[in-house]
């Protein structure tokens, strides 16, 4: 079989409705679950790391977009509604018990969250940023990748798996010297980046190895990779071998069957996926006054929904969309010089 090419321009409707169960399982775990039943919030940040690995090999490894353009559309898709975040809510909370001082909004615009958190510094409402640290930190390691292997698909696939592998290993030994899981350990980087390195790595050999092709693979990966994060506390058993699977149920999806995919496209749950980015963003305050009783669960979750939503059109998308236009006219207009000057033309 052969994968479902993702080209520029192309969304792949079974990635976005995977983005959108992601961000549902964090909703419903902050807002309804978690003090019940802990775990389905993770759950949700598990999902995004591995789709975000798989996105990122894509990317970089088979699409080969050059690094300048890479790191725009990062910038493009995340700074803007990130900053404005970062200021509303240090704005909205000042003087308040949720509010949090200029290191945490350092921290914040500066990807360092995680660390921070590790080593105690209040956060206040902007600690959901930890996972949005750990993507950007995997991003810049991917394209370092990028560069040392010159985008060898099989020198990637080496290297992206061994240090995963690596990252899982160091959390595991990590978890049990420590004897805790939470902040010290599931907060690094250099163990959070598991996840993405092997969806990543496990998505590159996919493409050539029909053994990882069959269709069952990924439901069925997919399945016992929920159960396993869902039913065991061992963090050798939930992280290891639970981030194994939905590293392998993301990275084989394109070879599955229709039906399974399509379980993953319904038209709401795509668009869900779509405004994910500032669904997290908005819905960690909300969450924090839900659980410190300033509001109903209910009407907090629905605030968080139309605040997110509403930034999603207002700032992410306009300024996702300026940034990317005018890096593409930068680069026109410049090889239209490159152009001039190979033909010996005076521009004036």
């Amino acid at each position: 079989m052969r994968a479902i090419e993702h080209r520029d321009g192309q969304r792949l409707a079974f990635l976005d409705g995977w983005r959108g169960v992601a961000i549902l399982l964090v909703l419903v775990g902050h807002f309804l679950s978690d003090t019940i039943r802990p775990g389905l919030s993770v759950l949700g940040v598990d999902l995004f790391f591995v789709l975000s690995g798989r996105l990122m090999a894509e990317i970089l490894f088979v699409r080969r977009v050059p690094l300048k353009t890479f790191f725009v559309r990062r910038f493009s898709r995340v700074y803007p509604a990130l900053l404005v975040f970062v200021v509303a809510a240090t704005a909205l909370f000042y003087g308040t018990s949720l509010g949090h001082g200029v290191g945490a909004v350092a921290t914040a615009l500066t990807f360092t969250t995680n660390y921070a958190m590790i080593y105690s510094h209040p956060i206040a409402v902007l600690d959901h940023l930890w996972s949005l640290c750990v993507e950007e930190h995997g991003y810049l390691l991917l394209a370092v990748i990028a560069t040392a292997v010159v985008r060898d698909q099989r020198s990637a696939t080496i290297v992206l798996l061994a240090l995963g592998f690596a990252a899982m290993a160091n959390g595991i030994v990590r978890a049990m010297m420590l004897n805790i899981w939470f902040p010290e350990t599931a907060w690094r980087t250099d163990v959070q980046i598991a996840p993405l390195f092997l969806a990543g790595g496990f998505y590159l050999a996919a493409r050539r190895l029909e053994v990882l092709q069959r269709s069952w693979i990924s439901p069925t990966c997919l399945v016992l990779g929920l159960a396993v994060k869902l039913c065991s506390d061992q963090v050798f058993v939930q992280f290891g071998l639970g981030t194994v699977l939905l590293a392998l149920a993301v990275a084989t999806i394109d070879f599955a069957t229709v039906g399974f995919r399509s379980l993953f496209e319904p038209k709401i749950l795509c668009q869900i996926g779509l405004w994910s980015f500032s669904l997290y963003l908005w819905q960690q305050p909300f969450y924090k006054m839900a659980h410190t009783d300033l509001l109903p669960a209910g009407l907090a979750l629905l605030a968080a929904l139309c605040v997110g939503v509403t930034s999603f059109y207002l700032v992410e998308v306009p300024m996702r969309l300026t940034i990317n236009e005018r890096w593409q006219a930068f680069l026109h207009k410049r090889s239209q010089l490159k152009d001039v000057n190979a033909a010996g033309i005076n521009p004036i």
